[in-house]
């Protein structure tokens, strides 16, 4: 089997040809070596690098036109001359940061923000910049105009309502008083008393006390919303720190109307008419809730002080007889309970009485 497979050396060595020659049918695959592009912007200048293609031949070129238009590449949709001049305007300039060294991008256009491109509208927006503002003279506002074109519409004019009615009032008298603030009638009194003074004396006379009733219906109506907002829950306290959260807004609008009232009736100087508010108002405030915890019982505290405020003003300054200081003196006494603060106004009733 050795014998067999042993080759003499002598023997010539038998090897294929290694591809001499390349056929004709190959030629295809023949590939030319592009030249290496320094600057691809010099090719495209208008386009960036990964739009670059190889030049079309005349023959496409002529095809390409007698076909159907293809619509120019473009970052943004085509406006006109004018919404193209106002977004070169409007849009941000592009940031340039100082550490890096990228030559700027030509032949592509600037994109805006989508909400600056929603204000293109069919209105001009005014651009805001300092060329169409005329600051030559801001002294007053008909000089700081803004160049626009825009047609701005006519200002509204003001209807004057100081318009005094020149015609006699038709209707009833009272009915026309009713429409009259406070305010109002009290002037045009003061000018009547002032062309006939005969009549002051008269208005003097048949002046009646100030009503109170609806200052007792204003308390009752905000007493009312105290309680309503208290918890009605059997299983709860009516008197503790979350009870009082719930009412703490009641209690503050009962003490301010409790103090504005009593504010204008002592303007008003009608001196008996505030000391009986002052005893109509005490029953409201002893009337609302205690709380457990004494903090909380500061607008109580606060009410009852100002009652006793407005009834010393008014012992002070009113000129009282006897027997109304007496009866006074008996009720200050039941209201000693509710507030030490009426001892000062017991006090100057039974010094009134000495004298």
């Amino acid at each position: 089997m050795k014998e067999v497979m042993e080759v003499s050396p002598d023997a010539p060595r038998r090897t294929r040809a290694a591809l001499a020659e390349i056929p004709a049918r190959l030629d295809r695959l023949r590939v030319t070596p592009l030249r290496t592009l320094t600057n691809t912007r010099e090719v495209s200048p208008s386009l960036p690098p990964g739009y670059l293609s190889p030049a079309p031949s005349p023959d496409e070129f002529l095809i390409q036109q007698r076909g159907r238009k293809r619509l120019p590449v473009t970052w943004s949709p085509d406006i006109d001359l004018k919404r193209s001049t106002f977004l070169s305007t409007v849009r941000t300039p592009p940031k340039n940061t100082p550490g890096r060294n990228s030559p700027p991008k030509l032949g592509v256009t600037l994109r805006s923000t989508p909400r600056k491109r929603l204000l293109l509208g069919d209105i001009e927006r005014v651009p805001l910049t300092p060329e169409k503002i005329d600051f030559s003279d801001l002294s007053t506002p008909q000089k700081f105009k803004i160049n626009s074109p825009i047609k701005l519409t006519p200002p509204i004019k003001r209807m004057r309502l100081e318009k005094t009615f020149d015609g006699e009032f038709k209707g009833p008298l009272d009915t026309a008083l009713k429409g009259l603030s406070p305010t109002q009638l009290i002037h045009m009194i003061k000018r009547i008393t002032h062309k006939h003074p005969e009549v002051e004396q008269e208005i003097r006379q048949d002046m009646p006390t100030p009503d109170l009733s609806p200052l007792e219906e204003k308390l009752c109506y905000l007493k009312s919303n105290i309680f309503k907002s208290l918890p009605t829950s059997r299983l709860t306290s009516k008197t503790d720190s979350p009870a009082y959260t719930r009412v703490a807004t009641h209690l503050a609008a009962f003490k301010k109307c409790l103090v504005e009232q009593g504010k204008v009736l002592v303007e008003s100087q009608h001196w008996e008419s505030v000391i009986k508010y002052v005893f109509l108002a005490w029953s409201y405030v002893r009337a609302t809730p205690v709380w457990d915890n004494q903090p909380h019982n500061a607008h109580r505290k606060q009410c009852f002080k100002a009652l006793n405020n407005f009834c010393m003003t008014a012992l002070k300054k009113g000129g009282f007889t006897k027997d109304f200081i007496v009866d006074i003196e008996d009720k200050l006494q039941g209201m000693e309970a509710d507030s030490e603060e009426v001892q000062s106004c017991i006090k100057y009733v039974q010094g009134l009485m000495q004298n």
